[in-house]
C-alpha cells in the first residue's frame, strides 16, 4: 500500500473513490453535476493548501468481494495504474467549509475507504500521514458524529470513537456533532460557530432552506432527492443556498443541511426520509 498526495493530473482517483461502484446508475446520474463541481472546487482550493491523500496498490487478477456489488476483479478497479482503496481530504482550519473557527491546524474536509479496503489499516495509513502533515500547522481537527448513519445504510458517520484512537481530543459539541482536536503544539482549539435561526415562516406555506456546497458531490443527491419528492408538498417554498463561499456559512452557522421556517433542524447532509421526518412534524 502507498499513501500519496494526489496532484492536479490525478484527479480520476478522487471520482472513483467518491463514485465507487456501490453507487447505482440512477444516483451516479443525480450526481454528475455535484461531482464536476467537485473537481472545479479542488482545483481552486489548491490554491489554498488543500490537499487529498490517496491510499494505492498495484492491481491484480485476484477476485474480491465488494459489498454492495457482488464479486469483482481487482484490477477492474484500477485507476491510472493503480487500485485507490481511499481518500482523506484536509485544508487549513481557516477555509474549511464547516462552521467552525479556529486557527494553526489542519481540517479533516472528508474520509472515505472503499469497503473492499475496510479493516486491513487503511484508514490508520492515511490518518497517520494525515498527522505528520499536521504536525507543521501546530494541530489537526476534524467534525464527527456520535451515533449517526450514511445514508439509511448501516455505516456510521464519521464516528467520534474513532479519531479518539489516535488522540483527538472534544473541544465543542453541537447535538450528534463532535468537534474534535489534535494538539501537536499550536494549544488552539477550534471551536463550533453557533447555527443561527429566523422567522420565516408565513401563512399555509412552509418554508425548506437546503443549504450544500461542492465540497462533496452527495449535496447534489440530496438537493434532486429534495426536487423530486416535494412535487407532493405544493406548499413548501424551496430555498437552495450554496455554502462555496465561507462568509455564507459564517452567515448562518450552517454548511450542509436544512432548515424549515427558519429553524435549523438538520446540520448535516441528510436523506429524503429523513427529511421528510422533519417537514411531516412541523405540518
Amino acid at each position: 500500500m502507498k499513501i500519496q498526495v494526489v496532484n492536479i493530473d490525478e484527479l480520476d482517483y478522487i471520482s472513483s473513490i467518491c463514485l465507487d461502484p456501490s453507487v447505482d446508475k440512477k444516483t451516479r446520474n443525480l450526481m454528475e453535476n455535484g461531482m464536476d463541481d467537485r473537481i472545479n472546487w479542488i482545483k481552486k482550493m489548491k490554491l489554498k493548501e488543500l490537499e487529498i491523500l490517496v491510499a494505492t496498490e498495484k492491481p491484480t487478477e485476484e477476485i474480491i468481494q465488494y459489498k454492495w456489488v457482488g464479486k469483482i476483479q481487482h484490477s477492474d478497479l484500477a485507476i491510472i495504474n493503480n487500485v485507490p482503496m481511499g481518500l482523506l481530504e484536509y485544508v487549513p482550519v481557516e477555509y474549511a467549509l464547516e462552521p467552525i473557527i479556529g486557527k494553526n491546524s489542519l481540517f479533516i474536509n472528508c474520509m472515505w475507504i472503499l469497503p473492499p479496503f475496510w479493516k486491513i489499516g487503511v484508514a490508520t495509513a492515511l490518518i497517520n500521514e494525515f498527522i505528520n502533515k499536521a504536525k507543521k500547522y501546530g494541530g489537526g481537527c476534524v467534525i464527527a458524529y456520535d451515533g449517526d448513519k450514511w445514508f439509511d445504510t448501516s455505516i456510521k458517520y464519521m464516528p467520534s470513537s474513532y479519531f479518539k484512537q489516535f488522540g483527538f481530543k472534544e473541544v465543542d459539541k453541537e447535538g450528534t456533532r463532535i468537534l474534535l482536536f489534535l494538539d501537536l503544539g499550536s494549544n488552539s482549539p477550534p471551536k463550533f460557530i453557533p447555527s443561527k435561526s429566523e422567522n420565516v415562516s408565513k401563512k399555509n406555506l412552509l418554508t425548506l432552506d437546503l443549504f450544500y456546497n461542492s465540497q462533496c458531490p452527495w449535496s447534489w443527491f440530496m438537493i434532486n432527492s429534495v426536487k423530486n419528492n416535494l412535487k407532493r408538498y405544493p406548499n413548501i417554498n424551496l430555498n437552495l443556498i450554496n455554502t462555496d463561499d465561507r462568509k455564507i456559512i459564517e452567515k448562518y452557522g450552517i454548511s450542509r443541511g436544512i432548515r424549515i421556517n427558519g429553524k435549523p433542524v438538520i446540520k448535516r447532509m441528510a436523506t429524503w426520509n429523513e427529511i421528510k421526518y422533519e417537514i411531516d412534524k412541523v405540518l
